[in-house]
C-alpha cells in the first residue's frame, strides 16, 4: 500500500476515535475529507473502500459513508459481492493478472469511448493531465495513474465494471509502480513521458467515441508494460525486483 493511501486510512480512524463517532455515525463526504486530510478525492475513495473492506466503514449508495457495527451479524451479500469476492484472493503471478488487466481494459476503454458523459470525459482528462504535471513526484504518479484508469473504468456506466476495478485494482496495479529507487533503470523520465503520450492517445480516442481507437490505445499502454516486465524476468535483474505497469 502506498504511503499516501495508508496516511489517508491511519486519518479515518483517528478521526473516527478521536470524534468517538459510533456504530451508525455519519463521516463527512468524500471531498470534505479529502479538503481536511489533505489528500486527492481519489485516495480517499480507496481508503473508504479498504476501511469497508475491513469491516470499519459502511458504504450507501447515494447516502454517504457511516461507521459500521461490526458486533451486528454481516450483511447477507448480493449476486457481484457472491461473485467477485473470492476473486480478492488470487494467489495469481503478477504477469498473470497482467494478462487479465489487458483484457479488462481494453474492453473497458471501448465501452467508455461509446457510453462515457461529459462529466467522466472530463475525469478522465484531468487525471491524465494530472500525471503529466507530476513528473518528479513518484508517489502522485502512482496515485493519478489508478485515478485515470479508475475514472475509464467508471465511464463504462457498468456497475459491474466498476466493482471489479475496485476490487481488483490493488491486485492488478500493485504500487508503487513509478517507484524511481526500486526501477531504477526502468523508472525513467523518458519512460513516463512515454506513458503521458500513451494515456493522452486513449483520451483522445474516448473523446472522440472511437471504441475501436480506444481499444487499441489501452492495448499498445497495457502490452508495453508486459513486454517490460517479462523482459526483467528474463534478464532477473537484481535492481528491478518491484512489478512494472504503465
Amino acid at each position: 500500500m502506498n504511503t499516501i493511501m495508508a496516511r489517508a486510512i491511519e486519518q479515518i480512524k483517528d478521526k473516527i476515535a478521536r470524534e468517538s463517532l459510533k456504530p451508525g455515525d455519519k463521516l463527512p463526504t468524500l471531498n470534505q475529507l479529502a479538503i481536511e486530510i489533505g489528500v486527492s478525492r481519489t485516495v480517499i475513495r480507496e481508503a473508504v473502500i479498504s476501511l469497508s473492506s475491513d469491516g470499519l466503514l459502511e458504504s450507501r449508495h447515494g447516502v454517504g459513508v457511516f461507521v459500521r457495527d461490526r458486533s451486528a451479524s454481516p450483511p447477507l451479500p448480493n449476486f457481484s459481492d457472491a461473485v467477485l469476492e473470492p476473486l480478492s484472493k488470487f494467489k495469481a503471478s503478477f504477469m498473470d493478472l497482467l494478462e487479465l488487466r489487458l483484457a479488462f481494459e481494453v474492453h473497458a476503454a471501448g465501452l467508455a469511448a461509446s457510453r462515457h458523459s461529459w462529466g467522466q470525459e472530463s475525469s478522465i482528462w484531468d487525471a491524465a493531465n494530472r500525471f503529466e504535471k507530476a513528473l518528479d513526484n513518484d508517489e502522485e504518479l502512482d496515485e493519478w495513474d489508478v485515478a485515470f484508469h479508475r475514472a475509464i473504468a467508471e465511464a463504462t456506466n457498468n456497475s459491474a465494471f466498476i466493482e471489479f476495478f475496485n476490487l481488483m485494482s490493488t491486485h492488478m496495479m500493485p504500487r508503487p509502480a513509478f517507484s524511481r529507487a526500486l526501477n531504477p533503470t526502468l523508472i525513467t523520465p523518458e519512460y513516463i513521458q512515454q506513458t503521458v503520450h500513451e494515456h493522452r492517445a486513449i483520451c483522445e480516442a474516448i473523446s472522440a467515441g472511437d471504441a475501436s481507437q480506444a481499444q487499441e490505445a489501452m492495448r499498445a499502454h497495457l502490452q508495453r508494460s508486459h513486454q517490460r516486465y517479462r523482459s526483467v524476468q528474463e534478464n532477473k535483474n537484481p535492481y528491478n525486483t518491484a512489478p512494472v505497469r504503465d
